[in-house]
């Protein structure tokens, strides 16, 4: 034991030991520097505003940006061109990494089918909540002598009639005939409608 402590204290064992946490420190330093290379620490690139960018010129976009991106949603919007990126993530002029893959939001190419809803025999309050709360658009409305006052008659798309259940294209207008047990002639017209019940 005591020979131990003798060799501790000794001049060679500080010697060796200072060259060992000197060994030790620069592979550390070499490893940190190797693992910042290749990880590219502190390397950065700003993200382009991808927004309004058509989907079929993405390709040539993206040449000289240094991203990727990813195209992770369309979104229906009538009011918007077909195919243009509404939003990404990250936001443009972000700092990122090189390579870093950025996600698009884009509108759809064409407008998803949904089902028709029942219309007939609701009220005209009721039948234009449901076509707009169904991505619908509410067209001309009429009136029509019938025993049902007020309510839903007929429904149809460009004068044809869509029956509940039919597929529907979102953003499709709907024409709607609303029943009146009393018609009246509109000062603006020179007769009431023409249909029939």
């Amino acid at each position: 034991m005591k020979n131990i402590l003798l060799f501790i204290k000794s001049k060679s064992f500080l010697i060796h030991f200072t060259l060992i946490l000197l060994v030790l420190f620069i592979v550390f330093f070499i490893i940190i520097q190797c693992l910042k290379s290749y990880t590219k620490h502190g390397d950065f690139t700003l993200v382009p505003d991808f927004t309004n960018q058509n989907v079929t010129d993405l390709p040539n976009f993206i040449l000289d940006k240094e991203v990727t991106y990813k195209i992770i949603d369309s979104i229906f919007d009538p009011k918007e061109k077909k195919g243009i990126v509404l939003r990404q993530e990250p936001e443009a002029n972000s700092k990122v990494k090189y390579n870093r893959t950025i996600y698009l939001y884009i509108t759809a190419m064409a407008a998803p089918q949904i089902i028709m809803p029942k219309l007939i025999n609701r009220s005209e309050r009721q039948a234009k909540f449901i076509i707009e709360t169904q991505g619908l658009i509410v067209g001309k409305i009429e009136e029509k002598l019938s025993h049902c006052d007020g309510c839903v008659i007929f429904q149809s798309i460009k004068g044809i009639e869509i029956k509940a259940g039919d597929p529907v294209k979102k953003g499709t207008v709907i024409n709607l005939i609303i029943g009146k047990k009393e018609m009246y002639y509109n000062t603006s017209a020179d007769s009431i409608s023409d249909y029939d019940e």
